[in-house]
């Protein structure tokens, strides 16, 4: 009766042996780590756009224009009035600089001599102004390169 005991007993052990060993390995799922890839830079579209038609009695006369001190290079936007000026709402100045930078401003009921001020850069930059008239039409009226001249050519 011992021996059959024993014999149970290891034909028990063997089958739970058996049975743990029959059970699926699931193969590890963990993600493969790759080593991150640069990601290209994206440089600012300099190339000025058409500008848009403005009615005859609308027109303004805008003046951009950009200092030659490479150690403080700015841009200047200039609403220098016009025929138009009674009707003009609003002036938005948006300068896109050759290092990336996008910068905006905008002046409320400009009068003739209203100046924005933008940082500029050493080299080509893109100014580009947009007017807002009293029956709510926007128009861009200027859509220009403005390069950086060295006083020392």
């Amino acid at each position: 009766m011992k021996c059959l005991i024993t014999i149970l007993t290891v034909f028990c052990i063997a089958l739970v042996m058996v049975a743990g060993c029959t059970t699926r390995v699931e193969p590890d799922t963990t993600p493969e780590t790759t080593a991150p890839t640069a990601t290209p830079t994206v440089l600012p579209d300099l190339r000025p756009q058409p500008t848009d038609v403005v009615p005859l009695y609308q027109q303004v006369s805008i003046q951009i224009s950009k200092n030659t001190v490479a150690t403080d290079p700015w841009i200047s936007v200039v609403f220098a009035g016009g025929g138009g000026q009674s009707y003009v709402v609003s002036m938005q100045a948006t300068v896109i600089r050759s290092d990336g930078g996008i910068e905006t401003e905008i002046a409320q009921s400009p009068g003739i001599q209203t100046t924005l001020m933008f940082a500029g850069t050493t080299r080509d930059d893109r100014a580009i102004v947009n007017v807002t008239y009293t029956d709510g039409m926007t128009y861009t009226v200027k859509d220009e390169l403005v390069p950086f001249q060295n006083i020392n050519p």
